[in-house]
């Protein structure tokens, strides 16, 4: 038998519209009564009729979040955040993965904008070509579009970003002060298009030529087996790198276990940074060093950016915020 949001009130001992004003969030109501209705309704398995709010010209409470992959430590955080900042709002999270496919990101775009969600959240888009699908759904829609990770400067939107240039200065400068006079830098095809670029102006912030610093991406592999194979191409230089910055924390643990498997030593034959921190980082054999965003601040930030337009507040202003992760030095360098 389904449960009415009567059912509910009833059981409460309060009548609907104060039943109603518990669950939504919204009106004047004691934080005890509040907590006394969302608690029968979550015993009594009560879930709103999302068809009958979107008629009603309510909010759906329903965020929708376009990101690139599911399957990386980095956005598998993201996601998780977020959909926990925002359930701690009273809103549903609902995910599509583009898998860096310009046409699967328009389609996920369009579709939630078709489907009464309240707002999109879009992460690391690197398709420039959709700009113009971003726009229409801000332009001729009340949905909410936030950026997360934005990888261009959209003036128009409110984005939220981590400054990964800023992060590899940081690595750079470090394994400088260390010693190292040639580093090298492990990418793959989407990081070539991403951090790769971050990486050379990089370089150049500390004065350094990106000849003397070379950077090779695997054109096909990418997560652990990149790192093993572009790897192994640096071992075979007759004058390899003695540091390496990987784009990002699985291609690290990869190039260890090549270095290991030449009978090399981590960080005595070669030093190596990661970046993003993944939770497997500080329990690697040897402690992963490596850039660590802050990841959950950026998602408590766009959560707070996309309510603020949903609820009406700050409609008429963006807000374009840029976060800077900290360099966490453990054993490998």
């Amino acid at each position: 038998m389904t449960v009415t949001l009567q059912d509910v009130a009833e059981v409460a001992g309060v009548n609907l519209s104060t039943a109603s004003r518990a669950l939504s969030g919204t009106g004047r109501i004691s934080p005890e009564t509040r907590a006394k209705v969302k608690k029968i309704a979550q015993e009594l398995g009560y879930q709103p009729n999302q068809s009958a709010r979107i008629l009603a010209g309510k909010k759906s409470r329903l965020i929708s979040f376009v990101v690139p992959e599911i399957d990386s430590g980095y956005f598998a955080k993201l996601i998780y955040f977020v959909e926990m900042k925002l359930q701690e709002r009273g809103y549903s999270l609902i995910i599509a993965n583009s898998q860096f496919i310009a046409e699967k990101e328009a389609k996920a775009i369009e579709t939630f904008a078709n489907n009464n969600v309240d707002g999109i959240f879009i992460a690391s888009s690197i398709n420039f070509e959709n700009h113009k699908i971003i726009q229409k759904v801000k332009d001729e829609t009340n949905i909410a579009v936030v950026l997360l990770e934005a990888l261009a400067n959209h003036e128009d939107y409110n984005y939220v970003m981590i400054d990964d240039t800023c992060g590899m200065e940081k690595s750079i400068e470090y394994l400088l002060g260390k010693g190292h006079k040639k580093i090298g830098f492990i990418s793959d095809p989407i990081l070539d298009l991403i951090r790769k670029p971050m990486y050379i102006e990089a370089l150049r912030r500390n004065n350094l030529n990106e000849k003397d610093h070379p950077l090779i991406s695997h054109p096909s592999l990418r997560y652990e087996q990149a790192g093993y194979e572009v790897m192994n191409r640096f071992l075979d230089m007759p004058d390899m790198p003695t540091a390496i910055l990987a784009g990002y924390d699985d291609l690290a643990i990869g190039a260890i276990r090549a270095i290991e498997d030449r009978g090399l030593h981590v960080p005595e034959d070669v030093a190596i940074i990661g970046n993003d921190d993944i939770r497997q980082a500080p329990y690697l054999n040897k402690k992963l060093t490596t850039l660590s965003p802050p990841v959950e601040k950026m998602a408590e930030l766009g959560v707070e950016l996309m309510l603020g337009v949903i609820e009406n507040k700050d409609k008429d202003v963006v807000h374009h915020i840029v976060l800077k992760p900290n360099l966490i030095i453990r054993e490998t360098t």
